[in-house]
């Protein structure tokens, strides 16, 4: 039984630090002419196929792995932007 216990434990650290290993970024993609939200813009973290895409509001919502450094923001038109992640959580982009 006490083995049972102490694998349980060991798989349930195991399992928490995959998920710890990765966080949640957000935000929000808006024209710089006029200000207004851009749907379907490209989200991609640098060097990795990992992405996603703006929804109808231009918001959007990704997990990268915790080492990620840069996210790739592109669109048909406008110029591709390269974001450093640091420590932020909330990242908001004006694109041209």
């Amino acid at each position: 039984m006490r083995k049972f216990t102490i694998l349980l434990v060991f798989l349930l650290f195991s399992g928490l630090q995959v998920l710890i290993a990765q966080r949640v970024i957000t935000g929000k993609v808006t024209s710089a002419e006029d200000g207004s939200s851009i749907p379907g813009v490209q989200i991609v973290v640098k060097g990795t196929m990992h992405g996603t895409t703006t929804d109808l509001d231009g918001k959007y919502r990704i997990t990268v792995p915790e080492k990620s450094e840069i996210l790739v923001f592109s669109y048909v038109g406008m110029k591709t932007q390269e974001v450093k992640i640091g420590t932020k959580n909330v990242i908001d982009v004006t694109m041209s």
